[in-house]
C-alpha cells in the first residue's frame, strides 16, 4: 500500500521507502555489520511521550554500540547523557563523504547503514535523496515520525501514540538477544 509523502510537494521519483515498524526496523539495526547514526537537532526539540527525542536516541546508542555524528547543537546534549560522539560534522558534509564506498567515520569497515534521526524533515529528505542516487552501496533508515520516501525504509506517517510503540518495539529488538 502506498504511503503519502509527509510533505506533499517532495518528489521521489519510482524507487520509495518501505515502510517498517519498530521491531523490523530493531532487527536491522541489529543485523547491521558497521551502523551509523546521524542524530539532528530536531532531537532536543520532540518529545516522545514525556521525554525529548535525544533521550530515545541515548538509549539506543547504548543498546547497540555504533559510531554517531551529532550535529547542529546536540554535541552538549549527548556529552551531558555521557556519550561522545565520534564527530560533531555538518551533515551535509556527512553524506558527502558516504558517497565514498570506502569512507567510514571512525576508520574501520565502510558503513552499511545509516540511520538517521532528528532532522528537519526537508533537509532529511534532500539527504536522503542525494544518498539513494549516489550512494547506492548503503542502506538508510529513518526513525522520526513522518514517511520520508527518499529512504529505504521509514516509518509511516505516525500518530505520537504510534510513534512512541514503534520505537520502543525498535529498542526491544535491539536489545533482544
Amino acid at each position: 500500500m502506498a504511503v503519502t509523502p509527509w510533505q506533499l510537494g517532495n518528489i521521489f521519483g519510482p524507487r520509495v521507502a518501505i515502510q517498517v515498524k519498530g521491531d523490523a526496523a530493531g532487527r536491522m539495526i541489529k543485523a547491521a555489520k558497521h551502523p551509523l547514526l546521524i542524530s539532528g537537532g530536531n532531537a532536543l526539540k520532540e518529545m516522545v511521550g514525556d521525554k525529548p527525542y535525544i533521550e530515545f536516541i541515548v538509549e539506543l546508542l547504548k543498546a547497540r554500540s555504533m559510531p554517531f555524528i551529532a550535529t547542529g547543537a546536540t554535541y552538549k546534549d549527548f556529552v551531558d547523557r555521557g556519550l561522545n560522539p565520534i564527530k560533531i560534522m555538518n551533515a551535509v558534509e556527512v553524506v558527502d563523504r558516504l558517497r565514498d564506498s570506502e569512507w567510514s567515520i571512525d576508520g574501520k569497515d565502510p558503513h552499511d547503514l545509516v540511520v538517521f534521526a532528528g532532522l528537519s524533515y526537508q533537509y532529511l529528505s534532500q539527504l536522503l535523496s542525494c544518498i539513494k542516487h549516489f550512494a547506492t552501496h548503503l542502506k538508510t533508515i529513518c526513525l522520526d515520525r513522518y514517511y520520508h520516501p527518499n529512504a529505504d525504509l521509514s516509518f509511516p506517517n505516525l500518530t505520537e501514540e504510534q510513534w512512541i510503540e514503534n520505537l520502543k518495539l525498535l529498542l526491544d529488538n535491539v536489545k533482544s538477544r
